[in-house]
């Protein structure tokens, strides 16, 4: 793993290639990289992994992810929300790296940077090599503080570019902003998930769309606080994208074949 620091902005979910030394990651970065000792991770946001060094043994070749923001809530614990879920149920090993409250432009209030800002300052540590696929999540709470389209394009520009740059071998996929529906009071949410999907469509990014999940699978009444999803709720929604990673052919059986 290294702790990479740049002038830049970035953030995503990732998942490393067969060998890597990692599986995944939640961010990005470019600029000088440091190796730090088996295990010596930085807990501060989503990150996917792929085979790694565990006291000294080496563990089979699976990826691990990360999601971006998606953090425990409503009594749910982190590694067991939709974002990572999904993510092992699509044979990844998954290692989170983002923080509760932060987005490509919302920072937590409680030191918790957004994307960009925990990137560039060197707040998380990414991977050394090029993980097989790299998971970009996030934008309710950039949708909830009000950010409009053009901070939030340019906060996921920035992290676009800035992996596509660092990790010029692997895959990326976005991951729209949960909501529902459009017609069911999706509001900004849903706009905002529109907002993510064009621009990965801009760069030539997959993109699987979550603005109108909530209502389309039948989980808005798994709301209990009318924001965060209930532990149901999340292994629905967990199973859904592991289908879409499918459909996408970017389960980590996929990403082996094609490497």
């Amino acid at each position: 793993m290294c702790r990479v620091g740049t002038g830049s902005t970035a953030v995503a979910h990732v998942v490393p290639r067969r060998g890597s030394s990692v599986s995944a990651l939640s961010a990005s970065v470019q600029a000088a990289r440091r190796t730090l000792g088996p295990g010596s991770y930085f807990h501060a946001g989503p990150i996917p992994l792929g085979p790694v060094a565990r006291g000294g043994h080496h563990v089979p070749d699976r990826t691990r992810a990360t999601s971006g923001g998606a953090g425990g809530a409503a009594g749910v614990a982190a590694d067991r929300t939709w974002p990572q879920t999904g993510l092992r149920e699509a044979g990844y090993d998954v290692r989170f790296v983002g923080a509760g409250g932060t987005g490509f432009v919302a920072s937590n209030g409680s030191g918790a940077l957004n994307y960009p800002a925990a990137l560039a300052g060197g707040r998380w540590v990414l991977p050394c090599t090029d993980p097989a696929l790299i998971g970009v999540e996030g934008g309710g709470n950039d949708a909830t503080r009000g950010a409009t389209d053009t901070q939030i394009g340019g906060g996921a520009d920035a992290v676009i570019s800035t992996l596509t740059r660092t990790y010029p071998t692997s895959k990326i996929v976005m991951i729209g902003t949960l909501a529902r529906g459009s017609a069911d009071g999706g509001a900004r949410r849903t706009a905002v998930d529109k907002v993510l999907g064009a621009h990965a469509a801009d760069h030539q990014v997959a993109f699987t769309s979550a603005g109108d999940w909530l209502t389309r699978y039948g989980a808005s009444h798994q709301l209990p606080d009318r924001v965060h999803v209930t532990q149901a709720g999340h292994d629905l929604l967990a199973g859904v994208l592991a289908h879409r990673l499918i459909t996408l052919n970017l389960t980590s059986t996929d990403l082996m074949h094609q490497h």
